[in-house]
Parts: structure tokens; C-alpha cells; sequence
């Protein structure tokens, strides 16, 4: 059994209730690559606010882990497994990787979040977005209205029916024209497309707190072609609910949407990846088809 810098055994089991992080290290950092240690010291009060607790596993002895966790004054377990129990017990659960950077456990033991490859600190930054959200894997997407416009008038469409009985890759920005989501996060999932049709999308949805004329005007302009269905959060009541709001008066957008993507089946969020910043990352087209 796994056991902690102290010694004490310890297992997932015991973490029951919590969301946990759990980071593999191969080896211990370097003095020059201590960044994203020391971040973890100093904002692990940013993951226990949220129920999530922090677990490093390595493959070291206890006291090698003990003068590791000392070195960095943490406050969490760093875990001894250096049969690699606790990445054999998960492993049935993680897609498109072996041994990740980290996956995070929901307080049900599942695991629904785990490391696409980014710097660490960015995929963790985003991490603690979606853990902000009022939704997250598991849960049902808020039934209220949205707008789409059809033949050129507003068509009220419960958020519901764009989701029932079939699976949605959707992807919220923060404004129709804004650059980045004019130049490239529109784009990528029109690029991609095609392949995200391939692998099991019904349907391709963007979404954001627009007016469905702009919204449609959006899409004539990046030449959707019925491809990707452009809706309306008109009065931002799907962002709300998603919990998902951002403030961006300072820019003079007012109260608009994060920028995220998901993927829901049948209604229940299967992946869920929020960006912790304005620019496009794990919430782009190929990471949502790297996750179908």
C-alpha cells in the first residue's frame, strides 16, 4: 500500500467526498525548476476552497518524499508507490495517455479531468476554472432558453432539446468578432469539423452571450454553411447557469461568457474544460476531439 512522506498508509479511499489532484513525479525537480512546486505551496488554499485536495505520488522511497515535502514546506501527501498501484488503479479510466501529469478524481472516485499535454501550471490554472463552474462532469446541462435564428427571425429553443438523446461538442466564447474567437476558435472547430463528426458528434454548437442576429451574421461571416448551429445566450441565462459568467465591462463587453468547450451525451457533461484566460487552449477543437 502506498504511504505518505510520514509513513502512514494511505489511499484514495481515504480522500473520499473531495475532488482530488493527483500528480505523478518521475523525478524530483531540479533547484531551477522549482516554479511549479513552489506555486502549489503557495495556492494550495485555491484547491482546498474548492473541496480538492492535492496528492503527489512518486515512485521514491518515504524518506526521499520526506525530504522532498520539506523542501517545499507543503501541506499535502506525497505519496510512496513505487509499484505503481495507484496509476494501475486508475488507469482503466484515463484516455489517450499512460501516466498523465495529473488527473483529478470527482468526490465520487472517478476519475474526469487529466493532463492534455500543456505546461503544467496552465493545465492546473484551468483546473481550478472548472472547478469554479456551478456544472461540472457528471451533472445535467440547465434547462433554459436560447435563440437561433431561422429563416430571419429569433427562434426561442429550450437548451434541453439541443441536447437530448444525442451527443454535442459545444464551445462557449466570450463575444461574436472577438479576435480570438474570429481568428482561431471558430475556425479550428470548423477545420476539425468533419473529424468530430467522424468520431461521434451529432451535432457542432458555439455559443455565446449575443443577439442571435449577430450570432447568425457571425456565422455567415466564417462561412458555417450549416455546419456549426450558432446560438444565442442573448440574456446570459445558460452562461449563469453554467456558472460561467465573465465580467468584461473593462473592455466594454459587459457580462459575457468564459471561454470553454464541452462534450455532452444524451444531456450529462462528459468533458468539461474551462480556460483560466482569454486565449484558446484545452477548450479548442482538437482537444475536444482528442476527448470524444
Amino acid at each position: 500500500m502506498p504511504t505518505n512522506q510520514y509513513g502512514i498508509p494511505t489511499t484514495l479511499a481515504d480522500n473520499a467526498g473531495h475532488h482530488v489532484l493527483v500528480l505523478w513525479l518521475d523525478a524530483f525537480p531540479a533547484a531551477v525548476d522549482s516554479q511549479i512546486w513552489n506555486w502549489l505551496r503557495e495556492d494550495y488554499t485555491e484547491f482546498t476552497t474548492r473541496n480538492t485536495k492535492i496528492i503527489i505520488v512518486t515512485r521514491q522511497s518515504t524518506s526521499a518524499n520526506q525530504r522532498f515535502s520539506n523542501r517545499f514546506e507543503f501541506f499535502f501527501d506525497v505519496l510512496s508507490d513505487p509499484d505503481d498501484q495507484l496509476i494501475t488503479e486508475l488507469k482503466s479510466q484515463l484516455s489517450g495517455t499512460t501516466i498523465p501529469e495529473f488527473c483529478l478524481i470527482n468526490p465520487a472516485g472517478r476519475v474526469v479531468k487529466w493532463s492534455l499535454g500543456r505546461p503544467l501550471k496552465a493545465e492546473l490554472e484551468g483546473v481550478l476554472s472548472y472547478l469554479d463552474s456551478r456544472r461540472l462532469i457528471g451533472d445535467q446541462v440547465p434547462d433554459v432558453d436560447v435563440f437561433e435564428l431561422t429563416a430571419q427571425a429569433p427562434q426561442i429553443i429550450r437548451s434541453e432539446t439541443l441536447f437530448s438523446s444525442h451527443k454535442v461538442v459545444l464551445f462557449g466564447v466570450p463575444g461574436a468578432y472577438t479576435p480570438a474567437c474570429s481568428a482561431e476558435h471558430l475556425p479550428g472547430f470548423l477545420d476539425h469539423y468533419e473529424d468530430l463528426r467522424g468520431r461521434g458528434a451529432d451535432s457542432v454548437i458555439c455559443i455565446a452571450v449575443n443577439d442571435p442576429f449577430v450570432m447568425d451574421a457571425w456565422g455567415q461571416a466564417q462561412e458555417v454553411q450549416g455546419r456549426i448551429r450558432m446560438v444565442a445566450d442573448g440574456d446570459g441565462s445558460f452562461t449563469r447557469a453554467m456558472g460561467l459568467t465573465l465580467d468584461l465591462g473593462v473592455f466594454g463587453l459587459g457580462k459575457r461568457s468564459k471561454r470553454y468547450a464541452m462534450i455532452v451525451d444524451d444531456g450529462v457533461i462528459r468533458h468539461f474544460n474551462v480556460e483560466a484566460g482569454p486565449f484558446v487552449g484545452s477548450s479548442s477543437a482538437s482537444d475536444m476531439l482528442t476527448l470524444l
